[in-house]
């Protein structure tokens, strides 16, 4: 591994500190933003997808107070955020006429210059984050959730999905699966024949994740730790399908409840009010061409 830091991409948001390799997308929020700040065409998310209709960024953003710097946050100027849900996180994609998507609660970030054939899906890319709870907007574990995924670019499916929660088909096991579980799996997330790795969502503490994805290669790897160690290679390289392109998502989005069959875009149960949150850090996209892989200090 090697410095190798570009600071002219994010000047705003950069935070030179331990990784080594080169950046392609600097997602580490700097102290000084505010949760209108991802409201504005200067976020370095996205500031218009994705969110319930008539919703801010403002209102589903926090800072929580108290909470530790993140593996890749340490020495750096910045601060862990928070993704918020709520009853009125209905997504309203496009269309004629467009079909609100009742189903799902959902809030994500996406990177700003992630447009589906960009940088971020060309070659071979790790893409890094940390994840913990947050006990005063907990998960309703009987749904099943996706805090982070990386969509194709014709929004037809995942070449990855990483789950928490009840899975919401049914041919898993409830005796053998915790919900309270994280678990990274590949495309067509919802067969147990694609989970690459889990293990179990434990609280009140990050747990680190990278994935390295070869869009020309569709080979998957994963890599793995908590608290404040050093990520370790759990799973791979081993095939996935990781043709599509597409965007890097992280936040919560909530499946509903209900039958096997139902649309689950626009049917199914949601509980009302929602009060639901996940709490991120260290989110970043690495070039990893030359094999480089950022795995700690």
């Amino acid at each position: 591994m090697f410095f190798f830091l570009f600071p002219l991409i994010f000047p705003s948001v950069l935070a030179l500190g331990n990784i080594k390799c080169p950046i392609l997308f600097d997602g580490r929020v700097h102290k000084n933003v505010q949760p209108a700040d991802f409201d504005k065409n200067s976020s370095i998310y996205d500031h218009q997808f994705v969110h319930g209709q008539n919703q801010t960024w403002a209102e589903i953003i926090k800072f929580p107070e108290g909470v530790p710097p993140s593996l890749f946050e340490i020495s750096t100027n910045t601060k862990a955020v928070e993704v918020t849900i709520n009853q009125n996180s209905i997504f309203v994609p496009g269309g004629d006429p467009p079909v609100p998507e009742t189903g799902f609660r959902r809030s994500e970030l996406i990177p700003a210059l992630n447009n589906g054939t960009d940088i971020t899906v060309q070659g071979t890319r790790t893409f890094h984050w940390s994840i913990r709870n947050d006990p005063t907007r907990p998960l309703n574990l009987s749904h099943e959730y996706h805090p982070v995924w990386h969509e194709t670019a014709d929004f037809s499916t995942s070449e990855i999905t990483f789950l928490t929660g009840k899975p919401f088909n049914q041919s898993f096991d409830p005796t053998v699966h915790d919900p309270k579980t994280l678990r990274l799996a590949g495309r067509q997330s919802n067969s147990p024949e694609t989970t690459f790795f889990q293990t179990p969502f434990l609280d009140d503490v990050w747990h680190n994740w990278a994935v390295t994805l070869g869009f020309e290669t569709n080979l998957l790897t994963v890599y793995y730790s908590i608290g404040l160690e050093p990520l370790k290679l759990v799973a791979g390289p081993a095939f996935n399908n990781n043709s599509g392109g597409g965007q890097f998502h992280t936040g919560v989005f909530k499946l509903p409840t209900g039958p096997l069959g139902i649309d689950v875009l626009h049917q199914g149960f949601q509980e009302s009010p929602i009060n639901e949150g996940l709490i991120f850090g260290s989110i970043f996209i690495e070039d990893s061409n030359s094999g480089c892989v950022t795995l700690g200090n």
